[in-house]
């Protein structure tokens, strides 16, 4: 079983980490810009570490290329983002709160006055004419509200792969055609303490009991409004 997966769990928690602060953060502070520039690098390393952590496993390259790259190449904010990234790691440009000219009335219209209010400049596209002005945290939630969705997606695909209590399932050791002997010798215990379990699927659920839920499971509430459900639980 893969526990290489922590550092998707870790990355994307980072995110939230500083998406919160940011949201707290004064305008035109410091603060503010080592939030948003520290945002960013998280964010965009998401998927980097999905990648990473997942290399090698059946299914699971064909399974990027059809959701993540697509719906990354779609995302109205993702393009962006990788941009803000790009600039803030490789040029040192940090964007935040830098409004230029053309956008002030914009600013004063839509007023953007409180000291815990912080706006972004979208860069204009080739499909696009100009340049347009947001809420900036509005659009950082936003954009990691999907990477929330894809390690979601992720998980719920090869739960089994990143999940203990996905993994110590019958099913799952049946299909690698292995025994809940093996099971008990892969968490390190003596295969004759097999012998000494509960029967049937009391005995699997002894084995997940040990196992840490996921760990994540108060981002995806956070974010989509949803969990992710262990063996047991689906059971009620």
């Amino acid at each position: 079983m893969s526990h290489s997966f922590g550092f998707v769990e870790d990355t994307l928690r980072e995110a939230d980490f500083f998406l919160d602060h940011l949201r707290d953060s004064k305008r035109h502070s410091f603060d503010a810009k080592c939030f948003f520039s520290a945002f960013v690098s998280a964010a965009r390393n998401v998927t980097f570490a999905m990648q990473a952590s997942l290399k090698g496993v059946e299914g699971f390259d064909e399974w990027y290329d059809d959701n993540v790259s697509r719906r990354l190449k779609t995302d109205s904010l993702a393009p962006y983002f990788k941009e803000f990234r790009n600039n803030v790691i490789h040029k040192g440009i940090n964007p935040l709160n830098q409004v230029p000219l053309e956008h002030l009335r914009d600013l004063f219209r839509q007023s953007h006055h409180h000291a815990h209010s912080h706006v972004l400049v979208f860069p204009s596209m080739p499909e696009q004419n100009a340049s347009s002005i947001t809420d900036a945290v509005q659009a950082c939630t936003i954009y990691l509200s999907s990477l929330v969705s894809i390690v979601h997606d992720c998980y719920q695909k090869f739960k089994t792969i990143v999940d203990p209590k996905w993994y110590f399932t019958e099913e799952n050791f049946a299909a690698m055609n292995r025994t809940f002997e093996d099971a008990v010798v892969e968490l390190g215990f003596p295969k004759i303490w097999a012998a000494c379990a509960p029967s049937g699927t009391a005995a699997w659920e002894v084995l997940r009991s040990q196992q840490p839920a996921c760990q994540i499971n108060d981002i995806f509430k956070k974010y989509l409004g949803k969990t992710i459900l262990s063996p047991d639980e689906l059971l009620f």
